[in-house]
Formats: C-alpha cells, sequence, structure tokens
C-alpha cells in the first residue's frame, strides 16, 4: 500500500490535464459552470468577486451563488484555488471562518491541482465540498459530513419557512409548495 502525500498516492503520477490560465480566468470559469447550473431554484444568481458582510468585517469571494428555496434564501461561497500544488488544510479552514462569519449555509473549494488528504478529511468533517475542476471536468471530491441517517419524523406535523419581511413581523411560507402569508407582530 503506498503512502499518500499532497493528495496523491506515492509513486503514481497525476494524470490530469494542465489548465494554462490565469487565476481571474479560472474564476470566471467557476462562475460561468455555477451559472449553467441553474436547478429551477427561485432567483439562481452567482457573482464573481461578490462582497459578503459578515459578522467581522467585508469579504470579496471568488464565487457567490445565491437562490431562493421554499421561502429562504440561500448562500454558497466558492473559493477557486489554481495553485501550483494541491489546496491545503488551512485553505479549506479559511473558507470556514468565512462561512460562520457571514451565515451562509454552503462553502465549496475549487481546486485545479487536487487537495492534499488533511484538507479532504477537514472539509469532510464541516461539510465543505470540494471540488476538481481542470478544462470543463468538474468532479466532487467531497460533498456534505458523513453523518448519520436524519430521524425519521413520526406523527402529524406542519412545516413552515419564517423569514422577516422587514416590517417588525414575519412571512410564513408552507413547505408543501403551496404559498400563504401570515403575519405575526414583532
Amino acid at each position: 500500500m503506498s503512502a499518500v502525500s499532497n493528495g496523491f498516492v506515492a509513486g503514481e503520477e497525476d494524470h490530469w490535464p494542465a489548465f494554462d490560465v490565469t487565476p481571474k480566468a479560472y474564476e470566471e470559469a467557476v462562475a460561468a459552470i455555477a451559472t449553467s447550473m441553474d436547478l429551477d431554484l427561485v432567483g439562481w444568481n452567482v457573482n464573481h468577486l461578490d462582497p459578503v458582510e459578515g459578522l467581522d468585517g467585508t469579504y470579496v469571494m471568488d464565487v457567490t451563488a445565491r437562490f431562493r428555496l421554499a421561502g429562504m434564501d440561500f448562500l454558497i461561497l466558492f473559493e477557486c484555488k489554481r495553485h501550483k500544488d494541491p489546496v491545503k488544510r488551512s485553505d479549506v479552514q479559511v473558507l470556514l471562518a468565512k462561512l460562520q462569519s457571514t451565515g451562509a449555509q454552503k462553502g465549496v473549494v475549487v481546486a485545479a491541482t487536487g487537495f492534499q488528504s488533511g484538507a479532504l478529511q477537514f472539509a469532510e468533517a464541516h461539510g465543505i465540498a470540494c471540488v476538481r475542476l481542470v478544462d470543463t471536468a468538474w468532479t466532487y471530491l467531497t460533498r456534505h459530513p458523513a453523518t448519520a441517517a436524519p430521524p425519521v419524523p413520526t406523527g402529524g406535523y406542519s412545516a413552515y419557512a419564517m423569514t422577516a419581511d422587514g416590517e417588525d413581523s414575519y412571512d410564513f411560507t408552507p413547505l408543501d409548495g403551496a404559498a400563504r402569508a401570515t403575519l405575526i407582530p414583532g
């Protein structure tokens, strides 16, 4: 059994083709692919070099994707890494800190040269997706945390998405797809 180092098995060659573009062109390629992923979500919007407010300041993210699903707003932060060497754990840790500061729901690290094993382990533990992008090949290496199956609810229940409407009250959207608004004073 060969030892794993820098995301590669010792003695094996990396067979991915070279990706010879500038870092900006690489980020734009990630944005173009993310734009093409419109999955019939409401308001799928992808931005390159998007300023996102966090608890500790503003972060200019390589790429963001925003959408609404079931009456809830979602934010995905993309970090694009076109480095000479595989992405390190510390790069994934920085993205986790940005997720925590901004309240974004998902983080994605996209890399041309792959990931060190510690980066992949950390990403999987924290639900950060690691994607290998070379030319137009988009391959997930991690997607979500390895967790036990969620509990199965029993009995009758109703689910609603609750969002502030900006007027000291809330809008409720039933998660059955029907839009109903109920206002409760704040």
